[in-house]
């Protein structure tokens, strides 16, 4: 189960906050971060009471000029540390272009390599019949060609990072519920989560930060039984930064916590 510790964060880094605010037409203005923004995790993995930081994810945001249009590019990036290669090696892209207001995507691009396999994606958004052209090829295979019917509200893993911390956090309620729709592989999933509580916490060369906390409803399978959840805090400021997550998987425990975040557009707020 070890060897899966960074695919996993990936993805729960990616869509284990966000949520879209039902009803609306999920139309929002950046006001929370902007190019030149780098935020790293390390990801960490426990089992009976030991801890080994494994590898680590990051996050930049840059300008960039594609489509004819002046766009941000956001990008994750996940590695496994050097020691950890010999026993599962992961090296992971995924990088989305999205309106630097609103954060509409316009192309999502994935190439990961995780102890040997390999698997790519293209997502073309905006396609003339109202459709997302989607590319896959995995390893030593063909590419294939699909398309999906395009829905409102709906994004790739890494713009769903961004766009949820622009959503307006200050009327919410403990036991509040979201839901989200993400667009993975060629499905549409539906992630949902609940506020908890606000809460200090200690983050390690941060200081004591107040933050949101939420809790996560995972889908049972091989990495998680049906009953775990996944927690994940939330910077209470202006940034809207996820600062750690941790969740139990079948055998052991996982955890992602910033170790450095760069260009922010607002300093992290803490007492």
């Amino acid at each position: 189960m070890i060897k899966k510790t960074l695919i996993i964060v990936i993805y729960t880094l990616s869509s284990a906050l966000t949520f879209s605010q039902k009803g609306t037409n999920c139309q929002i203005t950046n006001t929370s971060f902007s190019a030149g923004e780098s935020v790293c995790y390390e990801v960490s993995y426990t089992w009976f009471f030991i801890w080994t930081d494994v590898g680590e994810v990051c996050f930049t945001v840059d300008a960039d000029n594609r489509f004819g249009k002046t766009l941000l590019h956001l990008k994750a990036t996940g590695r496994s540390y050097s020691f950890y290669d010999w026993f599962f090696k992961v090296r992971d892209l995924y990088e989305s272009w999205v309106n630097p207001v609103t954060l509409e995507p316009f192309y999502y691009n994935r190439r990961i390599y995780e102890g040997g396999f390999t698997k790519e994606n293209e997502y073309w958004f905006h396609q003339p019949d109202d459709s997302i052209k989607i590319r896959v090829k995995r390893k030593n295979g063909p590419n294939r060609f699909v398309k999906i019917k395009s829905q409102s509200c709906l994004f790739d893993v890494v713009s769903s990072v961004y766009y949820s911390r622009c959503l307006n956090f200050s009327s919410i309620k403990p036991g509040q519920a979201f839901p989200i729709d993400v667009l993975m592989d060629e499905e549409v999933y539906n992630v949902k989560y609940r506020f908890l509580k606000k809460e200090i916490k200690s983050i390690p060369g941060f200081g004591k930060i107040p933050c949101l906390l939420f809790q996560v409803d995972l889908i049972a399978g091989d990495i998680f039984s049906e009953q775990q959840k996944l927690i994940v805090w939330v910077t209470d400021d202006k940034n809207k930064l996820p600062v750690l997550i941790e969740s139990p998987i079948r055998v052991g425990s996982i955890k992602a916590r910033i170790k450095s975040a760069k260009g922010l557009r607002y300093k992290i707020r803490s007492i």
